[in-house]
C-alpha cells in the first residue's frame, strides 16, 4: 500500500522481515483462475439443479449495472457454505467477474483450499491479534483490491450462523475496506448488502 500500516522494531533484519511477510501474503491471497472458475460454473449449476426447486434473485439488475462501472464490496448474510456459491455462480451467469471472497483460513485445508483460491478465495486469520506485520499484509491486500477495483465479497457476521439467525456485525473488513477506499483515488465504492 502506499502509507505505512507497520513499522519494523528496532534491530530486526528487512529482508527477515520481507521473508515473513511474503509468507504471510501467500497465506492470504487469491490467485483467481478463468479455467477454475468455468469448471465450477458448471459444477455448482448442476449442483443447484439437484438441491434446488428454484433460487428466487430479487433487486440483482442494479447490482449488474453498478458492477460495470464502480468496484463492489458485497455484504451478505451468513447462513450457509451456499451463500458464497450462489453469490459467485450469479454473477458468473451474469457475464460478471466473480467476487473475491473473504474467508476463515479454516478453509484453506487441502485440497479445497487451492481450489478455493482459484475460484476467488482469499483467507484471514481469525484473530489478528499480537502480529502487526500480518495485520499490516492484510491491510495492505485489501487497499491492493480497492485500487484494482476488484469485487470483494465479506460477511459482516463475520461467521456462518449456526441458528439461521442474524448475528451482531464485526466491523473489521468494513473498516480496513472504507479506509483502502479513503487512501486510494477512487471516486465511488458501492456496498450491496444481501439478505439470503
Amino acid at each position: 500500500g502506499d502509507g505505512p500500516f507497520w513499522t519494523a522494531p528496532p534491530g530486526r533484519s528487512r529482508a527477515r522481515i520481507e521473508i515473513r511477510a511474503r509468507k504471510n501474503l501467500a497465506e492470504i491471497a487469491a490467485s483467481p483462475s478463468p479455467t477454475m472458475l468455468a469448471v465450477l460454473a458448471v459444477l455448482v449449476e448442476r449442483l443447484f439443479k439437484r438441491l434446488f426447486t428454484r433460487i428466487d434473485v430479487l433487486g440483482l439488475e442494479p447490482v449488474v449495472e453498478a458492477a460495470k462501472f464502480h468496484p463492489l464490496v458485497l455484504v451478505p448474510s451468513h447462513r450457509s457454505h451456499f451463500d458464497y456459491l450462489i453469490l459467485s455462480w450469479l454473477f458468473y451467469q451474469n457475464h460478471l467477474v466473480p467476487p473475491q471472497v473473504a474467508a476463515g483460513i479454516n478453509l484453506a485445508f487441502w485440497p479445497l483450499g487451492p481450489i478455493f483460491r482459484r475460484a476467488g478465495g482469499f483467507f484471514l486469520r481469525r484473530s489478528f491479534d499480537g502480529d502487526p506485520l500480518y495485520t499490516a499484509v492484510f491491510r495492505s491486500y485489501v487497499q491492493h483490491l480497492i485500487k484494482a477495483g476488484v469485487t470483494q465479497e465479506f460477511f459482516i457476521e463475520g461467521a456462518r450462523s449456526r441458528t439461521g439467525r442474524t448475528m451482531a456485525p464485526k466491523f473489521g473488513m468494513l473498516g480496513w475496506d472504507v479506509e483502502a477506499f479513503l487512501a486510494s483515488t477512487r471516486r465511488d465504492l458501492f456496498f450491496v448488502p444481501i439478505a439470503i
